[in-house]
């Protein structure tokens, strides 16, 4: 491997991707991932309303959070509905209620991605990985894991460029 890969140690979103996991195992599906997130942060605001003093946004917040509650409660039913339907009678509208949640495993795509670009020797292989990998690459959505993903696509493209360009010298040099 070469200085170009990311440390292997998990980020900040991973860990917390890992934690919520394990804390939640039920929360299983992107659209009950993204109630959760919208939960968590009128709950954030709730409770600064709280400390800060403000009644007014307290009482905006509380019912934020309220309706996020009961978002979370209809993404779930909605989710089991789905599960009793068989893959092939769904539509690409039904993802985020049957596929869990990308956060929960983009670290480890994109750690596979970035192994996979190690191992390309030319352009054209360049090339043709990365039309086959998009499904996978937009399922790294976190900013970080996401920008070291595209920076490590964009210097192994710029190697494989130069290394067209600059061949190297013949044996015996």
């Amino acid at each position: 491997m070469t200085d170009n890969i990311p440390p292997t140690s998990p980020d900040v979103g991973h860990m917390m991707a890992e934690a919520m996991k394990a804390q939640m195992p039920s929360l299983k599906t992107q659209a009950q991932f993204t109630a959760f997130m919208v939960s968590f942060d009128a709950f954030r605001l709730l409770i600064d309303s709280i400390c800060s003093g403000n009644s007014q946004r307290e009482v905006e917040a509380r019912d934020v959070f309220e309706k996020s509650l009961k978002a979370t409660r209809d993404v779930t039913e909605i989710s089991r509905k789905f599960e009793e339907i068989p893959d092939a009678g769904r539509s690409a509208a039904s993802n985020p209620f049957t596929r869990p949640p990308n956060e929960f495993h983009e670290y480890d795509i994109q750690k596979r991605l970035l192994i996979e670009l190690e191992t390309i020797p030319d352009l054209i292989r360049l090339n043709e990985w990365y039309q086959t990998t998009k499904a996978d690459r937009d399922r790294v959505v976190s900013q970080t894991l996401r920008n070291a993903l595209i920076d490590a696509i964009r210097e192994k493209r710029f190697a494989l460029q130069k290394q067209e360009t600059d061949p190297a010298p013949p044996n015996g040099d």
